[in-house]
């Protein structure tokens, strides 16, 4: 047997050990996190779902086998299958493309209202917004705190997102153009053109399984939930899609010139997200080496030569990368991620940023939580995804040339997850998006080649299990395809979504709007603005009561002339060691305090003033004027106070200052004159 067959026989084995068993209950400790506690509910909810719709799935499909004869069952599946195949390559390339980018723009626009919700993406917005303004950065004025954001960074050279600016330059290219929400849609397009031909090659001898890979990625939900949202990783999918197309047609026209494009195309997944260019390269690497056609040379030979030509092709977005990141963070190896969040944000073993531990066991707790979390968002089926990938892998006695490189670039990412210490789990695992295109390739191929094994005159009593096999996946993919997955998308809308569709009722002149948000925010803010890390910020934030963190950010925000005394004292320990306890103010507003430690006067102010409930600037923030670009129309800033707001009220004199807060927490934000809002918030007894 050989050795590559025993490694996906392997991988099967692990994939389904990972989702058919509670392995992410390790991650289940009285101290668990934020993050932790994330993973574990996702993957709990998901896990019940998938057995509770597997079981349907298959009684329903296993009784309606004695009611369908075989020869029938296959008949009809051919004819569909001819009715996909015999539309020329193209036009059904380009066809889903087409379908996927309207659906995409359709979800975008009228779920969520053309807006983000996400703070990755609200951040990227905003910097694209001076991007497209022809600036490569913020400006970085007086008071930075109004306008802060997490993942965003205030550098010498000016203010930036944490993220390359790969996917920051494209929103920019959308907000030249006058519509700014076709940028995830236009990604999505190219994801399922590229995977569509890339699947044509790599699966000749099955185009019928080649089409239905696509049918399904131009399909899924997931691709489109997080495209629409506005997030970077459709950006990395679609160049990574094209990589591994232009990689194929390189080696199977033994042209250079498609390895250049090839390599071009990985440094656009590496201007996006870099440790998904890793992958791709590796991908692409792989489809050059695993071939059944010998060419002249040899193996090596020909994979130097396309080695090469792609080095040229990515060469220039890493000279260009390597300026920006030189020219912002002062060296071309250092990334927005390090500068912003330290070093500890890096794959690896390690504590990450949080002070929270990352080991192997922790690896392997969120990666299964991700994978069960996947089998489900992939495709909204009630057949999970991977458990079906899995199974075939493990009883295939040989895979194709084709099969084994969409093989590896389903499962390579999955591994340079597991090693990397952020597993977002709002929309589904955001860190494999980007791999939806070959599992949804793979999943197509595990369906048809299941069930091609069962033959087809096998009967047990009344029942064909080809039939019943063939039927479940038909009604699993249906129920994704007609209900399941139109209702995920759909939720993105609920009311428990408002906050990032937040409508600001216009104004007739120029207005500052103050957004009244949660005081811990406000004292990160202000350190983050300020020049503090964020793993730094996550310690003091962690270990002191909030109002000895307000109480340093004061002095550490003033100018080094003004500072009285010495710091005040916090505890910065990156390691969490007996941290306050949290105590609720407000609906998404907890502050941290200590049983029986009086708090000053200006803390209880500060704890007033949250109260009646908060609102979130980030999603208004990208929306409105930015200091720097003009514009008369509404500029929205972080209500920092009365006293420091005064401060900037004095420096825009034409903007009429008003105040937008919820006049209770369970009421709907309302914009209220200026003195009006700040005697609510400010003044109250």
């Amino acid at each position: 047997m050989r050795v590559g067959t025993l490694a996906f026989r392997a991988a099967g084995v692990v994939l389904l050990a990972l989702v058919l068993l509670p392995v992410y209950l390790v991650l289940d400790r009285p101290d668990a996190g934020l993050f932790p506690k994330g993973s574990l509910a996702a993957a709990e909810l998901a896990r019940t779902m998938l057995f509770l719709g597997s079981f349907i799935v298959l009684a329903v499909a296993g009784f309606l086998s004695r009611f369908v004869d075989a020869s029938t069952a296959d008949t009809t599946f051919a004819r569909l299958g001819k009715i996909l195949t015999d539309i020329p390559t193209v036009w059904f390339a380009t066809g889903l493309a087409l379908l996927a980018a309207a659906i995409t723009l359709a979800f975008s626009l009228i779920v969520l209202d053309g807006k983000p919700n996400l703070i990755d993406a609200m951040v990227q917005l905003i910097h694209a917004r001076f991007v497209a303004a022809g600036q490569l950065s913020g400006p970085v004025g007086e008071f930075p705190e109004f306008w802060q954001l997490q993942n965003s960074l205030v550098t010498p050279a000016g203010w930036v997102s944490q993220y390359p600016p790969g996917y920051v330059i494209f929103l920019a290219a959308g907000m030249r153009l006058g519509m700014v929400q076709l940028v995830g849609p236009f990604f999505v397009g190219m994801t399922v053109l590229f995977t569509a031909l890339a699947a044509e090659r790599l699966l000749r001898e099955d185009k019928v399984v080649a089409r239905l890979g696509a049918v399904l990625l131009c399909l899924s939900p997931f691709l489109i939930g997080l495209a629409g949202a506005f997030m970077n990783h459709i950006g990395a999918a679609a160049f990574t899609s094209a990589a591994v197309y232009f990689g194929v047609r390189s080696r199977d026209e033994g042209s250079l010139r498609w390895a250049l494009l090839a390599g071009l195309s990985v440094g656009g997944v590496f201007s996006i997200r870099p440790l998904t260019a890793i992958v791709a390269a590796l991908v692409v690497a792989c489809a050059w080496l695993i071939n059944d056609v010998t060419e002249p040379g040899g193996r090596f030979v020909p994979f130097v030569k396309r080695s090469l030509a792609a080095a040229v092709g990515i060469s220039p977005v890493l000279i260009a990368i390597g300026a920006y990141n030189r020219h912002f963070f002062g060296s071309p190896f250092i990334f927005g991620y390090t500068a912003s969040q330290g070093p500890l944000v890096g794959p690896g073993f390690h504590r990450d940023p949080t002070g929270a531990v990352y080991g192997p066991l922790q690896a392997l707790g969120y990666t299964s939580a991700d994978l069960v979390t996947f089998s489900l968002n992939l495709l909204e089926t009630p057949l999970p995804a991977v458990v079906v990938a899995a199974v075939f892998l493990l009883v295939s006695k040989r895979l194709t040339p084709g099969v084994s490189v969409i093989g590896i670039w389903a499962l390579l990412p999955i591994a340079a997850n597991a090693l990397y210490w952020h597993h977002g789990v709002f929309m589904g695992p955001r860190m494999l998006n980007e791999s939806a295109a070959p599992w949804a390739l793979i999943t197509a191929i595990a369906a048809v080649g299941l069930v091609r094994r069962v033959p087809s005159g096998t009967m047990w009593a009344s029942y064909s299990p080809r039939v019943a096999l063939g039927l479940a996946f038909a009604i699993s993919w249906l129920t994704g395809l007609l209900y399941l997955g139109p209702q995920r998308l759909a939720s993105y809308g609920d009311p428990w979504q408002e906050s990032s569709r937040i409508r600001v009722e216009s104004t007739v002149e120029p207005s500052l709007i103050f957004v009244h948000g949660a005081w811990p925010g406000r004292v990160s803010m202000r350190l983050l603005a300020h020049g503090m890390r964020t793993d730094s910020i996550e310690a003091a934030m962690r270990q002191n009561t909030t109002c000895d963190s307000h109480v340093y950010s004061l002095w550490y925000s003033s100018p080094a002339a003004r500072r009285a005394g010495s710091a005040p004292p916090l505890d910065f320990s990156t390691i969490p060691r007996d941290p306050p306890p949290q105590v609720r103010i407000a609906t998404d507003d907890e502050i941290r305090i200590r049983p029986g430690v009086p708090m000053s006067r200006e803390c209880f102010r500060e704890v007033a003033s949250d109260t009646l409930g908060i609102v979130d600037v980030g999603p208004l923030l990208w929306q409105g004027d930015l200091p720097g670009l003009g514009g008369n129309g509404a500029m929205f800033v972080r209500d920092m106070g009365p006293e420091a707001n005064a401060f900037l009220i004095r420096k825009y004199p034409n903007r009429t200052p008003a105040v937008l807060l919820r006049p209770r927490d369970d009421e709907p934000p309302k914009l209220v004159p200026y003195i009006e809002g700040m005697n609510l918030l400010w003044t109250r007894r």
